[in-house]
């Protein structure tokens, strides 16, 4: 039991080391009787550890050991088990490895148990030599190897993939280097192409400079014609309006008979309409589906047809095989009665082959039962084997599951992460969808906004520009009242002659009705002097009439011109109630103007009448209503209503002409808006439909709903797919116990055969040698051949079998496609009524659409005559409009000529400007003076070389680049190659060295151990002598290790013919040996000296004695001998009820011969 409870502490790998079953059977049972069993089992060792061999700060370790029961409902013999070192508990793979690190182990061959001790010599040589590797620390040496070698298979790997890459980099290099050659041929192509372009730009550019020079010719042209008629157009506005005034109280009058009525129905009808529409829409997209479907209808039947011919081609192998069958099965049948024929003949003509035959025939009968049952066993093996391997298939089908269902785990766990992701992106593009849409509907609203209000600027800029030609005209007439040389200055800077001219008095002014005549009267001939920004520019007009001598005029230059203030009596006469104020302030104009309109009207102040004027003059300039006038001297002008030949507000040609242009700027602002919003309306409708594709994807909470059911039915089956692996592999064992009783059984049966063989042929040959030899050659022949036909048969039977199986599957695949045509047919039913039903809908739709317009055609009866007399004025409204139009268009082709000549210029140095810019662009340098070809040559030019790099696109530019990159990584790749190489190398080198230091440290320990082996063995035996032999010198870890010993007086002998005393000196030789190279910390020896006589038992109880100086021996001996020679003896006795007892430091006189304690002796000692 100490033995045991060693090996228990330090964990024998099996309880029947131990002596026991189970683990469970170590606990104490109550002795005998069973009174009062122990629940469990603790055992404790104590180690001396003051040279802390022991990883542990203490010098006392004890270790600890306990198995507690722990029975289960479905395991009564459940136990757990404890580890403790100085009653601190510890994992096993913690106490273990404690363990290791002290060199402790309970199965090593420093503990060896009772009746052990020649095991060392009945082991095997490999494990015998695995002793000495152990020792020699091979296995450190083997680790080193394998993780060398690892290292090497990481370096084939890497050089494989590497290798693998580069195959690929050479093949992409390939086609990059075509690809870059292609790259190189497109660019050069390119810059042709830009340079063709530039010289496009610049010949457009040229033709360009030569329409500005026309266009300022036609002006000049142009603005020498001008056309009247406005008194005729001034008619035709009075009877305009007057038709106006009519219509609007007809539109009155007929919306009191019933015109909203109208305009209801109306509507109604447009909404029936719209129904009708989407009814018909709904019926046609039926219709195409019944369409579609009829089409897969259609395609079943087909397949229907193919599988019908399939099945018909199967059955008609199927009977030409069975007719086939059954004429070999005929054949067969006759072959069999042929025989029986043949060797009844012989029966009958033969007496010698009679009887033997009857002796062939007992020995048949005999070797035809042994072989009945072989085979009913070789059945059975087969079944079990086929069970076997069936069991193997299912586990390896369970286990490739098991991967699978954990693979699909690990799946769905991926693509549970992949959804989430997605999800995350489909919200964010909804929502960034929703944002575009939403933007691009506040677009859509300010654009229509913005719309609204040009509509309104375009109709103020119409009525304005409409006024402006009016007044245009009329200042044409009075054009000629400004004296020649005013009119020449205005004329000059309409033609852009002149710069920096403001206009006349006259023009730059407004002044009401009232006070026209007054205001003229105080202007007097100041009217018509011109308004210029400075000095300079008047400078230069006088500069113009004194070269062209076309008279004086006066110039107000704005820079120089300064405004005054009204004198003190003309603040006390502009307080009087008769009063209307001062001119200056009467008269509107610019701010700006403000010099030059004091210069001409200085401080005069305007009153009702001249009585007024007369009360208030004196010291100030005064003018009635009517045209008096009173200078600030006291002198009077005035008479009859003077003829203004002037008057303030005339039009000035600038002005129309900005409106002009400012109207057809509106009018393109309006097209492209207009061209815009549609363009809105398109993107909305496109990210609509692109925001319900995206929602109509892919229903992401249903996917992960399905993948959480996938992963709870997976985790199900994993479990179930594990206890069933457990249960295979149960199953397993079984039958490989049952197979191996078959072969047991088989094996016999066979030996059995083997004789009646012999016997038989023995027979056979006495039968060949009479006159039936060639009989029985025929019935050989005849066997053969019978024996061929049976195999051709059941090879039939087979190719019958598998088509019969091909029929069933086809008609199984036939019964799912007549599933799928009922299912189709009956969805077509249902669509036909779909339609059915819709078009009695569209019907109700197309009656009350017809019964509406009845009642609206009823309605416009009752108001036609009112809509009548309003449409014949609408006519004459639309006659007079066109009337007015042609005048108009009559009046203003001249001035429209000029404005759209004019409005054309600031277009074309725009496209100039163009031009210039797209030159920049192309960076082409083309000479000034170059003589350049036609633009259609050039433009041909252009498309030879754009189809040219059309026929190489796909270019792939990045092959410039790409070629160079992959070059530098090709290098890269071959300089690792190069040094995994090198690495591979010193790997291989160094897996040499360590085998070679391996093997150094092998022959080193064994040598040292063998040569005191040698000592030890002759010291034990007295004389004899015994060495420890390598089964392969050469490579020792390829064989075992072999003693061989040759006892005193005796010759070498196998270590089988030594005797049990001889063996056990052998072993004891071996540890011993083994303790002198490398001592255990602790040996046990458990009746070690059970076959040893007094002499040799003595020399191992000195030899331990001798030992125990530096190791601790735990001796367990019947010997006297051996307890001579002990430091502590202890006793163990069983007592009356089972238990054992132990007694301490007993006298070795105590025991008896045979080892047992004399109680009385022991405990007196003791």
């Amino acid at each position: 039991n100490i033995a045991d409870a060693i090996l228990f502490v330090l964990g024998a790998k099996s309880s029947k080391v131990m002596r026991a079953e189970r683990l469970t059977d170590l606990i104490f049972n109550g002795g005998k009787k069973h009174k009062n069993p122990a629940r469990y089992c603790k055992v404790s060792l104590v180690f001396d550890n003051q040279d802390r061999k022991i990883p542990i700060e203490a010098d006392e370790v004890i270790l600890t050991r306990m198995i507690k029961r722990a029975p289960l409902k479905n395991d009564p013999d459940n136990y757990y088990t404890y580890y403790y070192i100085n009653d601190k508990p510890y994992t096993y793979t913690a106490f273990n490895d404690l363990l290791a690190h002290a060199r402790l182990s309970g199965s090593s061959y420093n503990i060896v148990q009772q009746g052990d001790v020649t095991r060392i010599i009945e082991m095997g040589g490999i494990e015998r030599r695995k002793i000495i590797d152990e020792i020699a620390g091979i296995s450190h040496f083997d680790e080193d190897i394998k993780k060398a070698e690892k290292e090497k298979e990481e370096v084939d790997g890497n050089l494989d993939r590497i290798n693998v890459i580069l195959t690929e980099i050479n093949t992409q290099l390939k086609q990059l280097k075509k690809d870059r050659d292609e790259a190189f041929r497109y660019k050069e192509l390119k810059d042709q192409l830009y340079e063709l372009k530039a010289k496009v730009a610049l010949k457009k550019k040229k033709e360009v400079e030569d329409q500005i020079i026309e266009i300022q010719h036609q002006i000049e042209s142009y603005e020498r014609e001008q056309k009247k008629l406005s008194e005729k157009r001034s008619s035709l506005k009075e009877r305009y309006r007057e038709i106006q005034e009519e219509v609007k109280d007809l539109d009155q009058c007929i919306a009191d008979t019933g015109g909203e009525e109208v305009k209801k129905l109306r509507d109604e009808i447009e909404s029936l309409r719209r129904e009708e529409i989407k009814t018909s829409e709904r019926l046609s997209y039926t219709k195409e589906e019944i369409r579609v479907l009829k089409k897969e209808v259609e395609e079943h039947k087909i397949r229907l047809r193919d599988i019908d011919e399939e099945i018909k081609k199967y059955k008609t192998d199927r009977d030409k095989i069975q007719i086939e069958l059954e004429e070999k099965q005929k054949i067969l049948d006759e072959k069999k009665e042929e025989l029986s024929k043949f060797k009844e003949n012989m029966r009958n003509t033969d007496e010698n082959y009679r009887k033997i035959s009857l002796e062939l025939a007992e020995l048949q009968e005999k070797q035809d039962n042994i072989k009945g049952e072989i085979h009913d066993l070789n059945l059975t093996l087969d079944r079990l084997n086929k069970k076997l391997e069936s069991i193997d298939v299912r586990i390896a089908e369970l286990e490739e599951d098991k991967s699978t269902y954990e693979f699909e785990l690990k799946d769905i766990e991926w693509r549970e992460k992949d959804i989430h992701d997605k999800q995350r992106e489909q919200r964010s593009k909804i929502k960034k969808l929703e944002q575009d849409i939403f933007e691009k509907r506040k677009e859509i609203t300010r654009v229509t906004e913005e719309l609204s209000k040009l509509e309104r600027e375009i109709r103020n800029l119409q009525n304005m520009e409409s006024k402006l030609r009016a007044e245009y005209e009329a200042y044409q007439l009075v054009y000629r009242k400004y004296n020649p040389a005013v009119t020449e200055i205005l004329k000059a800077r309409d033609d852009g002659i002149l710069k920096g001219i403001h206009g006349t008095i006259a023009e730059l002014a407004h002044v009401e009705d009232i006070y026209r005549t007054a205001v003229a009267v105080a202007a007097g001939n100041r009217m018509q002097s011109i308004v210029v920004d400075d000095d300079k520019a008047a400078a230069d007009a006088i500069r113009y009439l004194q070269k062209k001598k076309l008279g004086r005029a006066t110039f107000l230059p704005l820079n120089k011109m300064i405004s005054g203030k009204p004198r003190g009596k003309a603040l006390l006469a502009v307080k009087d109630g008769h009063s209307h104020g001062f001119a200056i302030d009467i008269v509107r104009f610019k701010e700006e103007y403000r010099g030059a309109f004091w210069y001409v009207f200085g401080d005069t102040i305007i009153v009702d009448t001249l009585d007024d004027a007369r009360r208030l003059m004196g010291g100030v300039r005064l003018v009635d209503l009517q045209g008096g006038l009173i200078e600030a001297s006291g002198a009077m002008h005035g008479g009859s209503k003077p003829k203004v030949e002037l008057s303030f507000g005339e039009v000035d040609r600038r002005r129309l002409d900005e409106v002009a242009y400012q109207l057809q700027a509106l009018e393109v602002k309006q097209n492209d808006l207009s061209e815009y919003l549609s363009s809105l309306k398109q993107e909305i409708t496109l990210l609509e439909e692109e925001l319900r594709n995206i929602k109509m994807e892919e229903n992401f909470e249903s996917q992960l709903k399905d993948l959480k059911n996938y992963r709870e039915e997976y985790n199900r089956k994993l479990a179930k797919t594990m206890e069933q692996i457990e249960e295979e592999r149960k199953n397993r064992v079984e039958i490989e116990n049952q197979i191996k009783e078959l072969d047991e059984k088989i094996e016999k049966l066979n030996i059995e055969i083997e004789t009646l063989l012999k016997l038989r042929r023995e027979k056979e040959e006495l039968l060949g040698l009479g006159a039936a030899g060639e009989q029985m050659e025929e019935i050989k022949k005849l066997e053969d051949f019978i024996e061929n036909l049976h195999k051709t048969i059941l090879t039939l039977e087979s190719d019958i079998e598998i088509i019969e199986k091909k029929i069933v599957l086809l008609e199984e695949r036939r019964k799912e496609i007549l599933g799928e045509l009922e299912e189709i047919e009956k969805n077509i039913v249902e669509k036909k009524k779909f339609i059915e039903e819709n078009q009695g809908i569209r019907n109700e739709y197309q009656e009350k659409i017809k019964t509406l317009i009845n009642v609206q055609e009823q309605l416009t009866g009752k108001i036609r005559s009112l809509t009548d007399r309003r449409d014949k004025l609408q006519h004459e409204i639309i006659s007079i409009e066109g009337e007015m139009d042609k005048i108009a268009t009559r009046i203003e082709s001249y001035s429209d000529l000029i404005s759209r000549a004019r409005y054309r210029l600031p277009t074309l140095e725009e496209t100039i400007r163009e031009f210039e810019e797209e030159l920049k662009l192309y960076s082409v340098d083309i000479p000034s003076d170059i003589k350049l070809p036609s633009i259609d040559s050039l433009k041909e030019s252009i498309r030879v070389v754009e189809e040219t790099m059309h026929e190489l696109e796909p270019v792939n530019m990045r092959a410039l680049e790409e070629y160079e990159h992959q070059l530098a990584r090709k290098e890269k790749l071959q300089e690792d190659v190069n040094h995994l190489k090198e690495q591979r190398s010193n790997l291989l080198k160094l897996v040499r060295e360590i085998t070679s230091k391996k093997e150094e440290r092998f022959y080193e320990v064994f040598h040292e151990i063998n040569k005191n082996f040698k000592e030890i063995y002759a010291r034990l035996s007295d004389g004899g002598e015994a060495e420890l032999q390598l089964e392969n010198p050469d490579k020792p870890f390829e064989g075992g290790l072999t003693i061989k010993a040759r006892p005193r007086g005796k010759k070498v002998l196998l270590l089988s013919a030594l005797s049990g005393g001889e063996k056990s000196i052998a072993s004891l030789a071996f540890i011993f040996a083994i303790q002198r190279y490398d001592p255990s910390p602790f040996y046990v020896l458990d009746e070690v000296d059970m076959f040893l006589d007094g002499v040799n038992a003595e020399n191992v109880s000195r030899m331990v004695r001798e030992n125990s100086a530096n190791s601790q021996f735990i001796v367990v001996s019947l010997r006297k001998v051996a307890l001579r020679e002990a430091d502590h003896i202890y006793g163990v006795t069983m007592r009356a009820d089972g238990i054992s007892e132990l007694i301490g430091d007993i006298n070795p006189e105590a025991v008896g011969a045979k080892g047992e304690i004399l109680l009385q002796e022991a405990r007196i000692h003791g």
